[in-house]
């Protein structure tokens, strides 16, 4: 152990303390990047959840998370784990481990209340993020319109196919496809708040006793849309049984819910479910989100 912060976390030497442990990594599920996630017991007992990049990409993403870490612990955001270790190449990193949190896709009044009072108070720390060109929107959102690509000839077919595919029963006609691109194209995504840009079930480690909660998964963290990142989130909870938009219809987004269609369809479209399992379940989980969209834009 090195020393200890100001705001209370522990820092530990990578080498010395948790690099001789990497061998007894107990791995766990989750996540669609590359990166090895697992918890590790170091030296006293204690346990670390660890997080390891593999890939040029992935690498990128966890340094950006790594710095994230940084600043919101050094500035005293509660809702994240602290950040314990990292390796000199910001490739890998140990966190906090939270043993009695819950990422399970089961929600309540309570757990959604503690994931928007995270989302609440990550906005108040916008100023820490917005001279630095790695949190931009742009960074992590191609903000150009999806709609043309989607709809050159034969795209629509291609895309029909893959859906079966993955096991998601939507099939798409071109007009309908059209008319959404036509809802929205004079629409514009705004980049005016800090969002997490990832909140998910098993992004938010939730403590039924306490009914608090703390965000996981930093990759995507920039200065954008308050929709961006409540809708998506909407969209995971309605997609699990509970819908959120009947106890806060106000934050009803049809705009954003149809660029999510796009946005989902595009990666659709140009990923490759087959290149290994970690790529199919990722285009699962958006041809699942893509249903759900169109089923609460319908309604």
């Amino acid at each position: 152990m090195i020393r200890d912060m100001t705001d209370g976390s522990t820092i530990y030497d990578w080498e010395r303390d948790i690099a001789p442990y990497l061998g007894n990594m107990q791995p766990v599920e989750g996540g669609y990047s590359l990166a090895k996630r697992g918890i590790v017991e170091i030296n006293g007992g204690v346990k670390v959840f660890v997080k390891i990049a593999e890939g040029k990409t992935t690498k990128k993403w966890l340094a950006k998370e790594i710095k994230t870490y940084k600043k919101l612990n050094e500035a005293g955001y509660t809702y994240i784990p602290k950040l314990l270790s990292h390796n000199d190449t910001h490739s890998a990193m140990a966190i906090e481990y939270l043993q009695e949190a819950s990422f399970e896709n089961i929600w309540d009044n309570d757990k959604l209340s503690a994931i928007l009072e995270a989302q609440k108070e990550l906005k108040k720390y916008k100023t820490l993020f917005v001279d630095d060109s790695d949190f931009t929107l742009g960074s992590v959102v191609g903000l150009d319109s999806k709609w043309s690509a989607i709809l050159q000839p034969g795209n629509v077919e291609i895309i029909n196919n893959k859906f079966m595919k993955l096991g998601v029963d939507v099939i798409f006609m071109t007009k309908q496809l059209e008319t959404f691109h036509q809802d929205i194209k004079d629409w514009k995504i705004r980049d005016e708040t800090l969002v997490h840009q990832d909140i998910r079930a098993d992004n938010f480690g939730y403590d039924p006793k306490t009914k608090k909660g703390k965000l996981v998964d930093w990759n995507w963290i920039c200065i954008g849309d308050e929709s961006l990142d409540r809708t998506p989130l909407f969209v995971n909870m309605y997609i699990s049984g509970f819908d959120p938009y009947k106890l806060h219809p106000e934050t009803y987004d049809r705009n954003m819910l149809i660029y999510l269609v796009s946005f989902w369809l595009e990666r659709i479209l140009t990923g490759n479910e087959d290149s290994g399992e970690p790529e199919f379940k990722r285009r699962v989980a958006q041809a699942k989100s893509v249903k759900a969209c169109i089923e609460l834009i319908n309604r």
